[in-house]
């Protein structure tokens, strides 16, 4: 297909008009990360810039779940050198979104957990339904969310979220300041995204790439990038109580830690 339509084996890109989209399209997986869900996301990003026309970008998903984070069956049984590869992906993935030279919006009509909530907080806009929810899990799997929230919500809220790992639906995660705008009905999503993007398309391209910048260096400056970069809960992997989150998400129990 031509690139007003490409499917690759995670999402689709597709165009209509100014606007391109983004489709994370694993509905069956709850579009959960991994190395191909990363390498197919950076096509299509590379895709929307390099297409002259294109002013606005919209990420959004099939299925029920926007993004329910890694995929533990992949990170359960990647090798060091994989998981290394794939938070570098990861990463690169996030920090790609940030400095796109478009404008992006995150359209979440559903759950948007872990490194969905991440892909989230790196787009421009993003409104989501009020029954979405965000959370940072990965505490419950014997890992680390770190602390890349702090710089958008401050230091309690984003350890509420990454130390108990509890959910914070549409309505808090607007309050908060994680997203723009909570609304009730995937017509009332489809009708924001609408009313950015005509906003966007109409507003000068080199502006919007300038601003995105000035805000991706502001955050530079905070050390947004350096710590995105550290590898903190690098050793977690080799813990028992890392493998036994893992046994007990396969076994569908309550994992019990021993802090070894």
């Amino acid at each position: 297909m031509d690139s007003r339509g490409n499917v690759l084996e995670s999402m689709l890109y597709r165009r209509d008009g100014a606007t391109a989209e983004i489709v994370l399209n694993r509905p069956d997986r709850r579009n959960a990360t991994d190395l191909v869900f990363y390498d197919d996301l950076m096509a299509c990003l590379d895709l929307a810039e390099n297409e002259a026309d294109v002013r606005v970008v919209v990420l959004r998903a099939e299925g029920p779940a926007f993004c329910a984070g890694q995929n533990l069956k992949f990170t359960g049984s990647a090798s060091p050198a994989e998981i290394r590869l794939y938070r570098l992906r990861m990463q690169q993935a996030w920090d790609r979104i940030m400095r796109h030279p478009r404008p992006i919006i995150a359209r979440i009509q559903g759950d948007a957990l872990g490194g969905g909530t991440y892909i989230a907080r790196s787009c421009d806009l993003v409104v989501a339904r009020r029954q979405a929810r965000f959370g940072m899990r990965e505490i419950l799997a014997g890992e680390q969310s770190g602390g890349v929230l702090l710089h958008f919500l401050g230091k309690q809220r984003a350890l509420e979220m990454s130390l108990l790992g509890r959910f914070v639906d549409g309505d808090e995660a607007e309050r908060w300041g994680l997203i723009n705008k909570a609304v009730d009905t995937e017509e009332e999503l489809d009708a924001q995204v609408a009313a950015w993007t005509e906003q966007l398309a109409a507003l000068p391209p080199l502006g919007i790439r300038q601003t995105k910048l000035a805000a991706a260096h502001a955050l530079d400056l905070a050390g947004l990038n350096a710590l995105m970069q550290a590898d903190f809960g690098g050793t977690l992997r080799h813990t028992e109580d890392w493998a036994e989150a893992k046994r007990a998400f396969q076994e569908r129990r309550r994992p019990e830690f021993k802090g070894r």
